[in-house]
């Protein structure tokens, strides 16, 4: 008897179990817990980040102040771009759990690609404070102390990173030792040896000799000189140009620079130019990563004739390591006794890396060009039309040294045509 009523209420006790209020919003809550973040991370991991991100706004409709939906909804911004939308989700989820670590992290991480380091480091500050330590987020801070210039704490925080990861770790993840590489003295210098020859179907060959000499003391400033020689149409021609860069707060730059030299009437007898460059980062997962534009204002005078040049360029940094740049420039001649005239240029080239193959070691390219769009020597300058195919790559030596090969051809109006060869060597030090 007892038995049977132990039984019973063991039963009915189960029973209760199975049918309290309580008890079943509790289960249901950790399996939508588990079934969402599952969900999600199936989504992303197909590469469907929209999709994945609806399925963390509804999870958020459910339950705004759930820190880890906020967290990945900040990562899915971030990804696609949209980083002020994922710094303010980062923050969201902060204030619902200001110890999370991976919080800490991904914020600092957005505001260094903004060039934000100070506000970054002060993050990783408090991340470093949360146990257990983590290997991501001393590298992390390590990368930022180093752009700071506080080299020995990044050393330090490298090397405690290192102590943290797996010992069979692989080469291409030890993200420590890329960061005890990078402490050491960067390469300050580079010297470029370029050579030149143009041949036409109209005329004798043409060769040009360039040799380029950059110094950059730090990471704000850039200053380069380039000493160039022409031989063309029986004419000999020197020139130097020299220009200073200097980074401004972010991912923007400002060059000046100008040049003269014994013309021969062959190039400028004098030049001068200013450029200025910004650089975006869009997304770490997209096809698109990152763009660079640019826009360059040039004058050249030569003896009966001036161009002025604007130009403009945008480069795309594609997934997989493509770079994809379109340039286009409208420049206004006057030559003496004819009345000044615009005349639109412009070209595009793909770099793309070869499959199983460093672009450090090898990295080819191909460029279309049309209309006038080398204005260093005078026969490529006033209205002519022309198209121009070419080839190259860069094949790098040692982490230090590297040759460039280019090659092409350019049809001009009238039956004429420049074949052109090119090569370069470089190293820094």
């Amino acid at each position: 008897m007892l038995v049977f009523c132990a039984s019973a209420a063991k039963g009915l006790t189960t029973e209760a179990q199975d049918t309290d209020p309580k008890i079943l919003s509790q289960s249901q809550s950790q399996r939508q817990i588990v079934d969402w973040l599952a969900e999600a991370q199936q989504r992303v991991a197909a590469h469907d980040l929209a999709s994945a991100q609806k399925v963390v706004q509804a999870r958020l409709a459910a339950v705004p102040e759930d820190s880890d939906a906020l967290g990945w909804l900040a990562k899915l911004l971030a990804w696609t771009g949209q980083r002020a939308e994922a710094e303010a989700a980062f923050r969201r989820a902060l204030k619902v759990s200001p110890r999370d670590g991976d919080h800490l992290l991904g914020l600092a991480t957005l505001l260094v690609q903004d060039g934000r380091n100070a506000e970054a480091l002060a993050l990783l500050d408090a991340a470093v404070q949360i146990p257990p330590p983590r290997a991501d987020v001393y590298n992390e801070r390590g990368r930022v102390l180093a752009a700071l210039g506080r080299r020995n704490e990044a050393r330090a925080d490298f090397l405690k990173a290192h102590a943290l990861e797996a010992t069979n770790i692989a080469a291409a993840d030890d993200e420590a030792a890329v960061g005890l590489r990078s402490l050491e003295s960067p390469p300050r210098f580079e010297i470029d040896f370029m050579n030149e020859t143009d041949t036409f179907n109209y005329t004798g060959a043409a060769n040009a000799q360039a040799v380029v000499f950059v110094a950059k003391p730090n990471d704000r400033w850039t200053f380069s000189n380039e000493a160039d020689s022409y031989q063309r149409f029986g004419m000999s021609a020197q020139k130097d140009i020299a220009a200073v860069a200097h980074r401004l707060p972010g991912r923007n730059w400002l060059t000046i620079g100008a040049g003269a030299g014994n013309a021969q009437g062959i190039i400028p007898s004098a030049e001068t130019y200013f450029e200025y460059d910004r650089g975006f980062t869009l997304s770490e997962s997209a096809p698109l990563r990152a763009v660079e534009t640019s826009y360059n204002q040039h004058w050249l005078w030569y003896r009966g004739a001036h161009v002025l040049a604007l130009t403009g360029t945008v480069t795309a940094d594609l997934a997989r390591g493509y770079r994809w740049t379109f340039s286009a420039n409208e420049a206004r001649s006057g030559f003496a006794g004819t009345r000044v005239a615009w005349e639109p240029s412009g070209y595009s080239r793909l770099e793309f890396p070869i499959p199983q193959v460093s672009a450090n070691r090898f990295f080819p390219n191909v460029t279309f060009a049309v209309g006038s769009e080398n204005f260093s020597e005078l026969d490529q300058v006033s209205a002519f039309a022309s198209r121009t195919y070419s080839g190259g790559f860069r094949l790098g030596l040692t982490d230090r040294q590297f040759i460039n090969f280019y090659l092409g051809r350019q049809d001009r109006n009238g039956g004429n045509s420049e074949g052109i060869y090119g090569a370069s060597y470089g190293i820094r030090f």
